[in-house]
């Protein structure tokens, strides 16, 4: 009997229309969602991971290495003392393979001392940092070369209705008609505003489109540090956007970045143009982006990026040892009230680069955040970065070696003798 039941329920019978229209719109559906899964899959992969290359070194060793920790440790907390700051970072990374050697977080506590914490995914609006992207884009357009003049009048630009651009050193004067691989060196907010707003007036969108495929603000995940997430740019996608904020967007402003993501750009332009994901593990480098601009644009950028050290607003920074590249950061992001109406900003102050910049080896971005002024990229954080850098040379990062032209010697820079080769270095520029 039970078998009979069995062959009765088993029996196959013939599907009415009804049934039939319910399996082909379930069909569809899960057809739909295979598809978009895939689409969703692909995207990431292509974003993220578009190609995995092996170093040869063992799979998951850590890659911090403890004695620069303690020196960046060390070297940024001092600063951070002296300038009376509220918090900051250091990464250190490694440009080919994006492993992170060094990574530091400090901010004060109720004790008005510094203490560790894991601050690597905290988001700002960066500032002067994200106008190297700006003129990257306006370089891949085409319509424009480095020595276009733009004329940044007396420092002082009235937009309308309101709007008004300064540049720092408005109170001066300002720089007059300069040419555009200058407004990089000297962080000129009106010369790559109106460079930008020449070439994506009326369109906008098409800014935020060429950030995108260069990668900028990427990447929104890496193991080891929480809380990171995608980067924030308003566009013309949010639906209070005002076209004339894009003016700002160019420098900085109106975007949420970590400073990690932010390095990860700085470096893919030392890289040449490859853009690899930052790693606490060896083994393995990821590239976000094999190319994030033309080669010929990508060097284009190196050479103002060398200049912004050695002729414009980064000098403190570098160090007469090797040559240093990178830029200036220096942006408001808050201001707090203490009574009676009084007002007080707070301001982010930042470096980001690499070295040595005729062949790079190394990238640094330093970032710190401290009440009023004075506030000063390339005075404060640049310090840090100077630091940095000279410790790592002197601990053979990358080592050294110079002709002594007196005793026709190789030396070699050490802890030792590095004060004494720069103080002579420097007297002979």
């Amino acid at each position: 009997m039970i078998d009979d039941e069995l062959q009765v329920l088993g029996k196959p019978r013939k599907l009415n229309k009804q049934e039939k229209w319910k399996i082909a719109i379930i069909a569809v559906v899960l057809l739909s969602l295979v598809v978009a899964l895939g689409m969703w899959i692909h995207s990431v992969v292509a974003s993220e991971q578009r190609e995995i290359i092996q170093t040869g070194k063992k799979i998951g060793d850590p890659t911090i290495l403890p004695g620069l920790q303690a020196a960046t440790d060390s070297i940024l907390r001092a600063e951070l003392e002296k300038i009376k700051a509220l918090h900051g970072q250091v990464i250190v990374m490694e440009v080919q393979t994006g492993e992170i050697l060094a990574m530091v977080g400090l901010e004060r506590n109720f004790e008005g001392k510094f203490q560790s914490c894991k601050n690597f995914a905290y988001q700002q609006e960066p500032g002067s940092l994200t106008k190297t992207a700006s003129l990257l884009v306006a370089l891949e357009t085409g319509k424009v070369q480095l020595n276009n003049v733009v004329n940044v009048g007396n420092g002082i630009w009235e937009i309308d209705n309101g709007w008004i651009m300064k540049d720092h050193n408005w109170r001066r004067g300002g720089y007059g008609e300069i040419t555009l691989d200058r407004t990089l060196e000297i962080s000129s907010n009106i010369g790559i505003s109106k460079t930008i707003w020449s070439i994506f007036k009326g369109h906008e969108q098409d800014f935020f489109n060429m950030l995108d495929s260069m990668s900028f603000g990427r990447p929104d995940m890496i193991d080891g540090i929480d809380g990171l997430r995608s980067a924030f740019f308003k566009s013309p996608k949010i639906p209070d956007w005002v076209d004339k904020e894009m003016l700002w967007s160019s420098i900085g402003f109106n975007q949420k970045i970590a400073p990690i993501q932010m390095l990860t750009f700085y470096n893919a332009i030392a890289n040449n143009g490859k853009m690899v994901k930052p790693t606490l593990t060896t083994g393995e480098v990821s590239i976000i982006n094999p190319q994030i601009a033309s080669k010929e644009n990508i060097a284009k950028i190196q050479v103002v990026l060398d200049h912004v050290v050695s002729q414009g607003l980064g000098r403190l920074s570098g160090t007469p040892i090797l040559r240093v590249a990178g830029k200036t950061g220096t942006s408001q992001v808050g201001e707090y009230e203490f009574g009676d109406d009084t007002y007080i900003d707070e301001y982010q102050v930042a470096f980001c680069g690499y070295f040595p910049a005729d062949a790079p080896q190394y990238s640094i971005i330093v970032s710190m955040n401290k009440l009023g002024l004075p506030a000063s990229g390339g005075g404060m954080a640049g310090v840090v970065f100077h630091d940095i850098v000279e410790w790592m040379i002197t601990h053979g990062m990358p080592p050294v070696l110079l002709l002594d032209e007196e005793t026709n010697d190789t030396i070699r820079i050490t802890e030792d003798n590095i004060r004494s080769v720069s103080d002579s270095l420097s007297n002979e520029e």
